[in-house]
């Protein structure tokens, strides 16, 4: 038996492309190249194409309330269609499950063994079957944390060890008989088989009938979903409904992954809407640069000296003052002119934006580089063919910032 007890702009369009701009000291253009643009893709949206790609191994598990209280608020309908929006646009290399939950919780098989599949067209409709075209009458409880470790143990057992994701739609806070959930015996009620193990809950009621939110409850749910976050894995908690029959506060702070990982949807109306945002926001794989200024200076400076003689005995890229975190360097990653030890013609950059511009200084010639869909990191070379070592490196959001510090510095590059 296994027991468990700063939102920026997304950016989707998928281009590839390296340009730039040379100067020799501060004479301006000489030249301008760029190569190997892809197809852009479209944002999620009702009236937009579906995103193409997520770029990556992204593996989802939606679980999905279907417990009494949506049948009497009558919004089953709205939450099902919801869903299944969101499903027609999930890219097809996207890996998806579903566990729904009332009583106990429930874990779709596309076939036997197979709870987490790419989300090609023939799976989606399988998926879309799956969800009861009707919420269950007589679901009186809700399993959160079953939902939760099904969830998470089809993740672990079937998950590519990229961005794994929980996605938890509900309309309150846990309610749930005591016993074990996966073995098919009751209690809890309508209990079912699961492949990948069963789980105890003590933490709720002697019958399906409890109240909401116990202590006990609350506790045990909060434990399962920080076992998960702990693992490495995301939640991102959809209320539904006004105020989520009081439970916002706790899904946003206990359950979801960080503060922004909790969506509100007032209006189940609205729910397809806001899941084919969240696909769009996990399809990400950088953030937008928004800074007017430069962002950091990295300057190839002494970084240790002989302790007898004084000499330096080793060069690196050294930030000068601060810098913004999503631009970040490594210690020793440069490559260096043939034959030389600190004479860099390359340097590499860790960065979280989908775009950067990087003016580099080498010898007495300046060049703004420019790197766009970037994926965690950029490499800047020489801005000389070769001729000269990089001197420094300096990088802003936008071309325009990267063209007026070139032109900043006197002619020739003298002085900086």
């Amino acid at each position: 038996m296994t027991t468990n007890s700063n939102k920026q702009l997304i950016r989707t369009t998928a281009l590839s492309r390296r340009t730039v701009l040379r100067a020799a000291g501060a004479a301006g253009v000489l030249a301008i190249g760029g190569t190997g643009l892809r197809a852009a893709t479209g944002v999620a949206a009702a009236e937009e194409t579906i995103i193409e790609t997520c770029g990556g191994s992204v593996d989802i598990v939606v679980a999905l309330d279907y417990s009494g209280s949506i049948q009497s608020a009558g919004t089953w309908d709205d939450i099902q269609g919801g869903v299944e929006s969101f499903l027609e646009v999930v890219p097809d290399d996207v890996q998806l499950g579903l566990v729904t939950f009332g009583d106990a919780p429930n874990a779709f098989e596309y076939g036997t063994d197979n709870l987490l599949d790419f989300a090609t067209d023939s799976n989606v409709s399988a998926l879309k079957a799956g969800i009861p075209a009707n919420a269950p009458p007589n679901e009186n409880a809700t399993h959160m944390p079953g939902a939760l470790d099904f969830s998470n143990a089809i993740l672990g057992a079937e998950g590519r060890d990229g961005k794994e994701i929980v996605i938890l739609v509900t309309d309150g806070g846990p309610n749930y008989q005591n016993g074990i959930v996966g073995d098919g015996a009751a209690p809890p009620a309508d209990d079912t088989t699961f492949i990948y193990g069963t789980f105890e809950y003590t933490g709720g009621s002697p019958t399906e009938n409890g109240l909401a939110g116990e202590p006990g409850e609350l506790a045990e749910t909060t434990a399962v979903a920080t076992a998960i976050k702990d693992a490495g894995r995301r939640i991102i908690a959809v209320g539904v409904g006004g105020d989520v029959a009081g439970f916002d506060t706790y899904l946003r702070d206990e359950i979801a992954s960080s503060p922004d990982d909790f969506v509100a949807v007032e209006d189940p109306a609205d729910l397809g809407a806001e899941l084919e945002a969240l696909i769009s926001e996990v399809c990400e794989e950088c953030l937008d640069c928004s800074d007017g200024g430069q962002l950091a200076k990295y300057e190839f400076a002494c970084v240790e000296t002989d302790p007898d003689t004084g000499e330096c005995v080793s060069y690196d890229f050294v930030l000068e003052g601060s810098g913004d975190d999503a631009v970040t360097y490594t210690s020793g990653s440069f490559t260096s002119k043939a034959g030389e030890m600190f004479e860099p013609m390359t340097a590499s950059f860790d960065t979280e934006y989908c775009e950067l511009y990087a003016l580099v200084k080498s010898g007495q010639e300046f060049e703004v580089q420019s790197f766009e869909d970037l994926n965690g990191g950029v490499t800047v070379e020489t801005a000389n063919d070769g001729k000269f070592a990089i001197s420094f490196v300096a990088f802003y959001c936008t071309l325009e910032a990267a063209e007026a510090a070139m032109e900043s510095f006197p002619s020739r590059g003298r002085g900086r």
